[in-house]
């Protein structure tokens, strides 16, 4: 299973989409502004990707909380404002991945196939 977690207007979820769509690789879009993420979801993403490496420090919200000077717990953050969360994540059975990079998408893509 491939699920893709993102938002529909985010540029990088855009190519995401169309990486999929272009390898034939079947795949389940949750639109984060549709639906967030339930606790259970993000502690499964946290498995493999630690809380503070979803978090996109380039985001608005990252940036007029002020989050460099804060000491903060990047799960509850994210809980708590799910625009943190750096789009999109790529979730498999066997691993996730936070951002978009055609490398990683291709690692992943080889390992659905198989």
């Amino acid at each position: 299973m491939v699920q893709l977690i993102g938002r529909q207007k985010c540029k990088n979820t855009k190519k995401a989409e169309r990486f999929l769509k272009e390898r034939k690789i079947d795949f389940h879009f949750l639109d984060m502004n549709k639906k967030e993420l339930s606790i259970g979801e993000l502690r499964n993403i946290c498995r493999f990707i630690p809380a503070e490496d979803l978090i996109d420090k380039d985001s608005a919200a990252y940036k007029k909380k002020g989050y460099d000077y804060l000491e903060y717990d990047p799960e509850e953050e994210i809980l708590e404002n799910q625009k943190l969360i750096k789009t999109p994540v790529l979730r498999t059975d066997f691993g996730a991945f936070a951002g978009f990079s055609e490398s990683e998408y291709k690692k992943i893509a080889e390992k659905v196939k198989k």
